[in-house]
């Protein structure tokens, strides 16, 4: 009932907007007064000002927002598309709210903390303007990769959680976030070197005061990888069928870790994962066609299999609108008019019918029409 009063209040402000201003938001016709006070602010986002910033390693720069009151906040462990102006573009990245829900409840600031890529543009263009820039936009707090409360795991049970690198944002999040701690939880923190472990200072802290905490920093260039399930098999009075686990990395590990515990009779539901990229999911086939229609031009592209949509039209010039680039923001939705599609994130493979679909995750199945 809610959600049906909530997408007709959300039709009325379009049409409101549109027989106004001719824009489907007002925002849209004020944007030019608003980026004069705030420039680079997305119309279609929060305004975030910029607090303060720290660089948590050499590689990891931590930026304190205070969001616009319209900013509802979030649950620990959840993520948000973060966008700037760069070279007269907005360019987006999703990251993992970094800080406690109390920083929010007191001072109404979150962290965002972004391991700089050398290749990637968005990171890049942030520590290089960092000290300049006063504001950014973000999107609502999304995600389910929150801690989940389970009836098999009480005082007994506990609570597994895996970090590789960056990985640890969402999980120190949820951990700084605990006031009522009721399970004994392991951390297994996975970097090349304790150099490039962010927050281990806070989490050594947490480890000496909180005696149901324990924290396992795995350096990989001396240790190797870790090998998960021998390690909690030698964990003291631990049981692998009573813990919840939340694994956040690569797809990889991810899927590595969790298989392994699988095949040992662990239920699917206790394994909770947050992954970096898509999964590596390629469907066998020849070349699939894909004919992009654009304002009434047909461009013909030849969509390889397991290639995301977007990355072909891309190739062929095209330049459809896009975000995240890993299916959570959804700016780069548009219209399949025939043909499938198979979903990177899920493997799922949709119907021939017209619908709409996310070219950053979707990959050609068949020959298919897409209306950008």
């Amino acid at each position: 009932m809610n959600k049906t009063i909530s997408l007709w209040g959300q039709n009325l402000y379009r049409q409101f907007s549109l027989m106004l201003a001719n824009q489907p938001k007002l925002s849209y016709y004020l944007h030019p007064l608003l980026n004069w006070n705030k420039p680079g602010v997305h119309p279609d986002y929060h305004s975030a000002r910029i607090v303060d910033f720290r660089w948590e390693t050499d590689q990891m720069l931590s930026v304190w927002l205070e969001p616009a009151s319209s900013w509802i906040g979030f649950t620990a462990g959840q993520h948000l598309l973060v966008t700037l102006m760069h070279q007269g573009r907005y360019i987006s990245r999703s990251f993992s709210i970094s800080s406690s829900a109390a920083l929010f409840a007191q001072q109404k600031q979150i962290r965002i903390s972004c391991r700089i890529q050398p290749q990637g543009e968005f990171t890049q263009a942030l520590a290089a303007g960092i000290a300049a820039l006063r504001h950014l936009s973000i999107s609502d707090a999304m995600g389910d990769f929150v801690m989940k409360p389970n009836a098999d795991t009480g005082k007994t049970g506990a609570i597994v959680m895996v970090a590789a690198g960056s990985g640890i944002t969402p999980l120190w999040s949820m951990l700084s976030s605990l006031r009522c701690w009721t399970s004994p939880i392991v951390l297994f923190y996975c970097v090349k070197a304790a150099a490039q472990a962010a927050f281990l200072t806070e989490l050594n802290q947490l480890a000496a005061k909180q005696p149901l905490f324990e924290l396992q920093l795995i350096e990989t260039a001396t240790a190797g990888r870790l090998n998960l399930v021998q390690r909690l098999q030698a964990h003291t009075d631990f049981s692998l069928h009573k813990a919840l686990y939340y694994f956040c990395g690569p797809e990889a590990m991810s899927r590595q870790y969790s298989d392994d515990l699988i095949q040992l009779g662990v239920s699917a539901a206790a394994i909770h994962t947050e992954l970096f990229g898509l999964a590596r999911l390629v469907s066998e086939g020849p070349v699939k066609q894909a004919l992009f229609i654009q304002q009434g031009k047909v461009t013909t592209v030849e969509a390889t299999a397991g290639m995301p949509l977007l990355q072909a039209a891309e190739q062929q010039g095209l330049s459809p609108r896009f975000g995240c680039r890993i299916g959570v923001c959804y700016q780069c939705v548009c219209q399949k008019k025939t043909g499938q599609v198979l979903n990177l994130r899920t493997g799922q493979i949709s119907g021939d019918s017209p619908e709409q679909i996310q070219l950053c995750i979707s990959a050609a199945h068949s020959d298919l029409q897409v209306e950008l």
